[in-house]
């Protein structure tokens, strides 16, 4: 199965020059807040999601297989992954228990870090 990145619109805020500043994981939620530096102005973005399955966060610079896969179309932003192995995975491991809900796959991808979310929720997104 091949993985393909949808990029995800998020308005007027950019992840160009963003970082991850903070992870709050507690009983299913997960809090990620990123540090955005876009035309000399800092802001902070948190993206929430109400329930998750499972994450990850790794460093952008050991995902090179990846990077490699996805032909350079992993850059800085949020997206969905279609035929994800991560999620293969995860059914896999759940011994397809969750086959009724509509799991996606989220990737968000800043300049140092790519972090990857199981939810069957979307995720909110606000300044903060």
């Amino acid at each position: 199965m091949i993985e393909r990145i949808l990029s995800i619109d998020i308005g007027v805020h950019t992840f160009n020059n963003s970082n991850l500043k903070d992870v709050k994981y507690f009983s299913g939620s997960l809090e990620l807040t990123f540090n955005l530096f876009y035309g000399g102005v800092k802001s902070n973005i948190l993206v929430a999601f109400e329930w998750i399955h499972s994450f990850r966060v790794t460093d952008e610079g050991d995902l090179l297989k990846m990077q490699d896969d996805l032909n350079g179309q992993m850059i800085a932003g949020i997206y969905t992954v279609e035929g994800s192995h991560y999620l293969s995975w995860f059914n896999e491991q759940s011994s397809n228990i969750h086959d009724e809900e509509s799991i996606k796959h989220y990737l968000i991808v800043t300049g140092d870090d790519v972090i990857e979310v199981l939810s069957s929720v979307s995720p909110t997104i606000t300044s903060c």
